[in-house]
């Protein structure tokens, strides 16, 4: 028996379920289902596969047959009709060609979507495999079967930039994206897995280069490479406005979250700011360097620009200034991404490394080299999850976000260094890539293997100029300084009362009938001492004093302050009291000076306040029958006390203003 197919025959196989049927498969991506008692053709599933098919199977005694393929995909298909022709059952697909662009869709994180090189635009849950889709672009099978051409020749051209928003998902279209080459933008519903209703077309027949949707959902946002920015309905797919300023194309669109300013760059080296709702430009920035890449942290109004100088740029839209610039990156930023607070950046390169910069200090504090070059990632809305994409991988990886997880110190990090030439500064150490599992080899050296014998401790305080407070909890000052108040409305409104004092087996009289005795006891006629007291023990210095006379010895006064700080606030307030009154005052000299050596350390500012306020008001009457003797060492507190408070009240009233400033704008 001789059979021919088109195309090379790539597998094939045999139905064991007592029907004579072969299966064969080609590199076209074509399933052949033949009849071998008859021996002819049965039926072709023309597009089977995008790909070439590299396996089919039989199910041993069942009518079902499974095809895999170059596509990264499986299929199965049921014979369940009385034609033999088969349908598809189930798949599970992905990406056949490496994705682009990654981007989680809705705030839960949850869901990501993927444009990759397959010209495909796809739908991944993170947690369930099964509810990965692709988008639809119509019945590109039927149209291929009637155009007999391939459906990779019906597809769109390869997605270059998308962008989403669930807030009106259910309303209509939630997706707007633009592709390679094409002067059309169009539309999609993740609520359908399908494309959505309009194309939306550049007004100038320029090819649209960005895309943005607005905070609402309700408009979308076309970059041109003319650098016109339009804004369409969402709703109707109609234009709005237009943007005009940039003379170059444009790189970048988005929004902030009130619909009030519309940010973009453009390759004419300039940031622009408009104004939402007359298309008017407010500010125009020129850039160091061309800006490649624009994201937005909408809560904060910052925004990020990776330009082509390897620099990444932070933007303040409200002063529109530049007041962060990271460098490091040793070739071109292929992405960027906000963390979900906004406090990191984390940034993808050429140069096969992933960096996150922290924003409040500007210090890079990670990093880590892969072995493939990253070209897109996604931050987590919930900071679990960083999801990157690789140059030469058609799966997305997910990265977990150890800070969520464990107490993990993060420190400053040289970004100009590679490990090569200085062996005092480690480089980037080399991660091995996630696995289907979530695990890596355990030969492969990890991170956490890397850095276990590095742990840094933070410093007590970080400059000699700064004022600090301590580390102790607020209520235990704040109990300090009110303890009088406080034991005052605990105290009970009557006295204790004693219960009468009562035998546990009550004594009865020697006769026939039971009767209590109610005579005394024996306890009440037992003799005292008259010579014993209440008072074991009272020690005539306390372990405060002890202390302070052994500082005022040494001059080191940093054990006083130690020891108070293991006390409790009325274990505190007892031991100032204690101090000991004599003639010549040591024990009140040696705590003033301990007090002067503390706020001229500037550490523990809280707590030389509050065990300063307990001191005066403890003796005062003493400090005052004695201001002459002890004037010299109250002057030099005094005046240490004023510079260190001033510079604290300084900062308070700053920032008190920022803020109302902030509140009132």
């Amino acid at each position: 028996m001789q059979l021919a197919q088109e195309d090379r025959v790539t597998a094939l196989s045999f139905r064991t379920d007592d029907v004579p049927m072969m299966a064969t498969a080609n590199s076209e991506g074509d399933v052949a289902l033949w009849d071998l008692d008859n021996k002819r053709l049965m039926h072709v599933l023309q597009n089977a596969h995008d790909g070439v098919i590299s396996s089919v199977d039989f199910m041993v005694g069942q009518p079902l047959l499974i095809t895999s393929s170059a596509d990264n995909s499986i299929k199965e298909w049921l014979f369940d009709g009385n034609d033999g022709i088969p349908r598809l059952l189930r798949s599970r697909t992905g990406h056949f060609a490496p994705p682009q662009m990654i981007r989680y869709h809705g705030d839960d994180g949850r869901h990501l979507l993927s444009a990759g090189r397959d010209q495909t635009l796809r739908f991944f849950s993170v947690f369930r495999d099964a509810q990965n889709t692709e988008l639809s672009q119509g019945s590109l099978e039927r149209e291929s079967r009637v155009r007999h051409a391939r459906m990779s020749a019906l597809r769109f051209p390869a997605v270059t930039q998308f962008a989403s928003n669930t807030a009106m998902s259910r309303d209509w279209d939630d997706v707007v994206s633009c592709h390679q080459g094409s002067r059309d933008a169009h539309s999609w519903s993740v609520e359908r897995k399908s494309l959505g209703k309009y194309t939306l077309e550049s007004s100038d027949s320029s090819i649209v280069r960005a895309v943005a949707i607005s905070a609402c959902g309700n408009f979308g946002f076309l970059g041109l490479a003319s650098g016109v920015i339009e804004m369409a309905n969402m709703q109707s797919g109609l234009s709005r406005r237009t943007f005009v300023g940039h003379t170059k194309a444009v790189t970048g669109v988005h929004t902030d979250a009130c619909n009030l300013r519309v940010y973009s760059t453009s390759l004419d080296g300039t940031l622009r700011i408009w104004d939402f709702a007359t298309g008017n430009q407010l500010h125009c920035i020129n850039m160091p360097s061309t800006p490649s890449h624009l994201i937005v942290y909408r809560e904060s109004s910052l925004l990020a620009c990776a330009c082509d100088d390897a620099c990444i740029r932070v933007i303040d839209a409200e002063s529109t200034r530049i007041v962060r610039t990271f460098s490091g990156h040793r070739n071109r930023i292929t992405d960027l991404a906000f963390s979900n607070d906004g406090r990191w950046i984390v940034s993808s390169s050429l140069d096969c490394t992933i960096r996150t910069w922290d924003l409040p200090t500007g210090y890079m504090v990670d990093w880590f080299r892969v072995e493939s070059v990253p070209v897109s990632v996604a931050f987590s809305p919930m900071g679990d999850f960083l999801a990157t994409a690789h140059m030469d991988s058609v799966g997305i990886f997910l990265w977990a976000n150890r800070t969520q997880f464990a107490d993990i110190t993060l420190r400053q990090i040289n970004p100009h260094s590679d490990g090569s030439t200085d062996g005092s500064v480690a480089g980037a150490a080399l991660v091995a890539m996630p696995t289907t599992a979530g695990l890596v080899d355990e030969n492969e050296e990890t991170v956490e293997d890397v850095e276990m014998d590095a742990v840094y401790m933070a410093p007590e305080q970080l400059t000699d100029n700064m004022v600090t407070l301590s580390s102790q909890p607020k209520s235990k000052w704040q109990t300090l300084m009110n303890l009088a108040t406080i034991k005052k409305r605990n105290m009970p409104e009557k006295p204790a009362q004693v219960p009468e004092l009562a035998p546990f087996f009550l004594p009865t009289t020697m006769s026939v009938e039971h009767q209590f005795d109610f005579g005394t006891s024996d306890a009440a006629n037992i003799p005292t001492d008259p010579t014993s007291s209440k008072l074991i023990s009272v020690s005539s210095e306390s372990q405060l004093a002890r202390i302070l006379f052994n500082a005022h010895t040494t001059r080191v006064y940093a054990p006083v302050f130690e020891y108070l700080k293991t006390l409790n606030p009325s274990a505190i307030d007892v031991e100032i009291r204690s101090l000991p009154v004599d003639d010549q005052l040591k024990a009140l000299k040696a705590f003033v000076c301990a007090t002067t050596c503390q706020l001229k350390s500037k550490r523990d500012f809280e707590l030389a306040q509050a065990y300063l306020h307990v001191f005066i008001a403890v003796f005062t009457d003493i400090i005052k029958a004695n201001a002459r003797e002890l004037e010299p060492l109250l002057a030099e507190l005094r005046n240490e006390l004023k510079a260190q408070w001033d510079t604290v009240d300084n900062l308070i009233r700053y920032s008190a203003c920022m803020i109302e400033f902030m509140r009132t704008k």
